[in-house]
């Protein structure tokens, strides 16, 4: 338990590290674009779980993991298309 705490700790003065260093050494656009792949991997594990449960009603797996997310939030529309592409011929 208290391992839990002590790494949650580390991240936040991390990410705080980073907010007030970032300001002066130039590091706001790399923190900018690490917030984008953090929304469009929300995104991304939002869209496999509703495909998951409407596929699950025609006996169509469709995998919720982390590898199948990046790839939607890496290419966007094209990674949706592969991973139905792959989910079909499974």
């Amino acid at each position: 338990m208290t391992i839990y705490i002590i790494i949650g700790f580390i991240c936040v003065l991390l990410i705080v590290g980073f907010i007030l260093i970032g300001k002066n050494v130039g590091y706001g656009s790399l923190l900018e674009k690490l917030a984008i792949l953090w929304f469009r991997l929300a995104c991304a594990f939002a869209i496999l779980y509703i495909a998951h449960i409407i596929a699950d009603g025609y006996n169509i797996i469709v995998p919720v993991n982390l590898f199948s997310a990046l790839t939607i939030a890496i290419l966007g529309i094209p990674g949706m298309l592969c991973i139905g592409i792959l989910t079909f011929f499974q």
